[in-house]
């Protein structure tokens, strides 16, 4: 009668569970890591080494994280985690974006009116507002598992990051780089506030367009109509020139049925004609030479009279081939009225209403876009509209409010770009590389092309400018009397510019002179832009950073911002390296919104699948492109996730017995040392993966790793020994020694990606001398690769074993066998095969009962597939001819006498 040998068998145990659980765990890890200081105790560990500074650039402080923001804060925080583990002292200091106008905007919701409270007091809500939803954000990202001291942070309302913005400010004027002008700016109605081109974006929108006919009362072409087209037609009641081009030719086209004129440009004037609907027209040439410098009468005031000049903006490639110029809503139409000595005419106050200026009852106090309605109607009565249609186009928005801007006339400050564009452009040609490469001359032609810098807000939550007016209301911008007005302010606040009088911040001399205080405060990009000096001047890290990395949105802001400040304040550059990511969409690709309801919450993901399938899911996009989100996706990566966790349970479980000190082997099978070189290379491999920054490569490289090398491989065949030989057997102990490097190969490159399994896997470990986290842990040197020559012999036997399997599938698909143990292999080898009957337990390897060589030669490898009929083995379960009075195999039976 036979006996139960299950207790004999090794099989392996651990206390790594098969279930992950993360959402119970990793905020238990997370505890522990701050508990006992992980991240501290490797900075200090790495501190005499070379360092490597990841800049962090300042998420805004309003609202919940977002999916884009888990991606971002990943992203950094597996390229910290990897410098850290390559034994780089690489100190990650996270940071907040606080001023501005969205904060402005809830506090308003709750109630308050910030043009009736005191400013201070405004400010002081304002703050109030912005640090919670700090602390709540850095929970949140203390959620994702983010490698950092939470306490040593920068945040752009406190006074030590305001102080050095305004030291910058500062270098700024000694360099004669700020100055005060009037010009037309990008201006928001709904924000109340001159807009720099970072905080432009582009919508389509549904315009009304009009063809509007003014009729000329002087020179050779009296009485003809000069035609302009327009997409804004609220500007009309503001027009004060029509501009012609010298290089366009002109044509005038009479209507018979009206005996009506029109001047337009002859390229164009039969699709006018089309257009207009006119029947029955005759055309002759224009000389434009005799057409310019004539008067025209106004479309909308009667009294006005207009004038025809040259326009340098103007081109026949659409409209009309004329351009009506209103001075104070369009840069171009600036330059030309300022040319011929007429003052921009600017009727409209700062939240987009018509002023008393326009002297039009029916227009005063009316927003802009609904007077577009009323001057259609009234063109059309007076006879000058040819054509109203409506146009979709793109047009520009105002970033945080998503509603339309306007260009528009105002007194703003200014840093001059142009006088500092040669050297920005200089730091970015030597210094920088980019990731894409093609990004670096997206960013030096967005410097290129860049207009002057509109730094001045019309708000009250932000920076100060600091900056007087004498008694005649002229702009004083003296860096002495500057630096001593920041000199007060760093002892006061900047609170204090708010509540203070003019001569609080003056030197005695300029004292009781009738100064008074800019109101303005500083771009919010001039506040970001600031960061990298603050990293400096505060905290002590040497510029330029290694690595700036952020969504590919941040060209014309931060990445821009910070150069041009930086450049400015010490002529370094404030960056080496620029890595951009694309933008998250759900599963379909769109664009992630409250309005869809598709946005992805990371923070539930967290809390529903765990922080480490969202951060292997980040290292499994293609990041630097658009990324898709979602359920079925997250299911993907929770596979492989499952696949990875099951293999490195395995290799715990048959560790258990395992003792590095006594019973690591150096001396291995071929096998083995395949195993271990394969080992070697995979991670030699993901090593340069990761330090390229390709982290989608380093997620394909270790899944098929696992899967390929590990599941289908190694692990598979290495069961029958581990489990059937004798515990200290020298070939149990052999294979050991690799499962023993195998783990830690894993332990190794999963560590930046899945830090709170990793961490797990450590507590589960069997050696000696733990210390309190794997993440104090430096990387393992496994330097096992074999010679060209044996690994190329050990992959051909990889071919050989892929035909064997391929027949023990056939076989088993036609019923011959159910299991490969019950195989027996019957094989004609070619001479490219012939090395494999060297191959020492090679029935072992192939898991399968045996194997026959037939010694006649082949021209091709041929296999053939036969059950083996015998006994089962009671504890291995393979088949003999003979098995023991207990009905085990002699291998079973010495091993369970040894025991």
């Amino acid at each position: 009668m036979s006996k139960n040998f299950k207790d004999t068998l090794l099989i392996g145990k651990t206390d790594f569970d098969m279930k992950a659980d993360l959402k119970t765990k990793e905020p238990n890890v997370q505890s522990f890591w701050k508990q006992k200081e992980i991240y501290k105790r490797r900075l200090q560990a790495n501190s005499k080494n070379d360092s490597f500074i990841l800049h962090d650039g300042p998420p805004y402080a309003n609202g919940d994280i977002h999916a884009g923001h888990a991606l971002n804060k990943i992203l950094k925080d597996i390229i910290v985690r990897w410098k850290m583990n390559m034994g780089y002292s690489s100190e990650f200091i996270m940071g907040w974006d606080t001023h501005g106008l969205p904060i402005e905007t809830a506090i308003q919701k709750t109630g308050v009116n910030r043009k009736e409270i005191d400013p201070v007091e405004f400010r002081k809500l304002c703050e109030k507002y912005a640090l919670e939803q700090v602390s709540k954000q850095k929970s949140q990202f203390e959620r994702l598992g983010i490698f950092t001291d939470y306490d040593k942070v920068y945040i752009t309302l406190k006074q030590e990051f305001e102080n050095y913005e305004l030291k910058l400010f500062a270098e700024s004027v000694k360099k004669g780089l700020v100055y005060r002008g009037y010009r037309p700016v990008y201006w928001s109605p709904t924000s109340e506030s001159a807009l720099a081109e970072a905080e432009i974006e582009y919508h389509d929108i549904r315009s009304a367009s009009i063809f509007v006919a003014m009729n000329l009362i002087s020179g050779d072409y009296k009485d003809s109509n000069i035609v302009i087209w327009t997409t804004t037609p609220w500007t009309i009641p503001s027009n004060q020139l029509v501009a012609i081009a010298k290089e366009v030719e002109y044509v005038s086209i009479l209507n018979k049925d009206t005996n009506q004129k029109y001047i337009v440009a002859k390229s164009l004037s039969n699709a006018l004609i089309q257009k207009w609907d006119f029947k029955d027209v005759e055309i002759s040439d224009v000389d434009s030479s005799k057409l310019v410098n004539s008067d025209y009468k106004h479309a909308w005031f009667e009294s006005k009279v207009g004038k025809v000049v040259w326009g340098h903006h103007v081109t026949d490639n659409s409209g009309t081939g004329l351009v009506h110029v209103a001075g104070g809503f369009g840069e171009d139409d600036f330059i030309i009225v300022k040319e011929h000595g007429i003052d921009p005419f600017v009727p409209i106050d700062n939240s987009g209403k018509f002023t008393k200026e326009i002297n039009d009852d029916r227009l005063i106090g009316m927003f802009y876009e609904d007077a577009n309605k009323l001057v259609g109607m009234e063109l059309k009565e007076k006879g000058n509209l040819l054509k109203l249609e409506f146009i979709k186009h793109s047009y520009p928005h105002d970033w945080r409010t998503k509603k339309p801007v306007m260009y528009r006339a105002t007194h703003q400050w200014f840093i001059n770009i142009e006088k500092a564009k040669k050297q920005i452009d200089s730091a970015i040609v030597k210094n920088v590389i980019t990731k894409p490469e093609w990004s670096k001359e997206r960013l030096r032609n967005i410097i290129k092309e860049r207009a002057d810098w509109t730094i001045s807000r019309q708000r009250i939550w932000g920076v100060p400018i600091i900056a007087f007016f004498d008694k005649d209301e002229k702009p004083v911008l003296d860096y002495k009397t500057i630096t001593h007005a920041i000199s007060i302010i760093e002892k006061l606040g900047t609170n204090s510019w708010f509540s203070e009088p003019a001569d609080t911040f003056l030197p005695k001399d300029l004292q009781g002179k009738g100064y008074t205080k800019e109101k303005d405060i500083l771009d919010v990009w001039f506040d970001s832009g600031s960061s990298n000096i603050v990293m400096r001047e505060v905290f002590g890290l040497k510029a330029p950073f290694d690595v700036y990395l952020e969504g590919n949105d941040q060209y014309r802001g931060w990445f821009n911002s910070s150069m041009i400040n930086s450049v400015i304040y010490d002529g370094k550059p404030a960056y080496k390296q620029l890595i951009t990511h694309g933008m998250t969409n759900d599963e379909k690709g769109k664009k992630m919104s409250k309005s869809l309801g598709n946005g992805v919450d990371p923070i539930k993901i967290c809390d529903t699948m765990g922080a480490d399938i969202l951060r292997l899911w980040v290292s499994s996009t293609n990041y630097t492109d658009d990324q898709k989100l979602g359920d079925n996706i997250l299911k993907q990566v929770s596979e492989s996730y499952r696949k990875i966790r099951n293999t490195i349970r395995f290799l715990l479980s048959n560790l258990s017995d395992f003792n590095e000190k006594t019973d690591y082997q150096t001396s291995l099978e071929e096998v083995d040392k395949y195993a271990l070189s394969n080992l070697s290379k995979t991670k030699k491999l993901i090593i340069e993966a990761y330090d390229n920054y390709s982290f989608n490569n380093v997620y394909k490289q270790i899944n098929n790793y696992v899967i390929n090398d590990l599941s289908s491989f190694y692990l598979d065949f290495i069961k029958d020994i581990l489990y059937i030989d004798g515990q200290n057997s020298t070939r149990r102990r052999q294979v050991q020694t690799v499962l023993f490097e195998q783990l830690w190969m894993l332990i190794d490159i999963l560590k930046p990606l899945i830090p709170h399994t990793i961490e797990e896997v450590y507590t589960n470990i069997n050696i000696e001398n733990k210390v309190d986290s794997i993440h104090l842990v430096d990387m393992r040197k496994q330097n096992f690769e074999q010679k060209d020559e044996f690994m190329k012999k050990w992959n051909v036997f990889i071919e050989f074993r892929d035909s064997v399997n391929l027949a023990l599938e056939n076989a088993r698909q036609i019923g011959l066998i159910k299991k490969g143990f019950e195989a027996i292999v019957n094989v004609e080898l070619s001479d490219k095969f012939n090395f494999v009957k060297e191959i020492k337990n090679i029935h072992q390897i192939l898991i399968v009962n045996s194997i026959k060589f037939d010694s006649k030669k082949v021209d091709e490898l041929k296999i053939f597939i036969s059950k083996k009929e015998g006994k089962k083995c009671e504890r291995c379960w393979a088949l003999y001819d003979e098995l023991t009075s207990d009905s085990i195999c002699s291998r079973c039976d010495v091993v369970v006498k040894g025991m």
